[in-house]
């Protein structure tokens, strides 16, 4: 995750760790990756203002 290099570690473990308890409702067979990742990409793109 070069792009989430400024962030602590910690904090984005922590993230991760709570995005895991949610379920993924996906078919396993059509995961090209695991939910709590996306998540935690949307949510830095969110806090980065990125809109596209």
């Amino acid at each position: 995750m070069a792009a989430l290099e400024g962030f602590e570690k910690p904090c984005l473990k922590a993230l991760l760790e709570h995005f895991s308890a949610i379920e993924d409702p996906r078919e396993p067979w059509r995961v090209a990756h695991p939910l709590p990742e996306v998540l935690l990409l949307v949510v830095c793109g969110t806090i980065c203002d990125c809109d596209d």
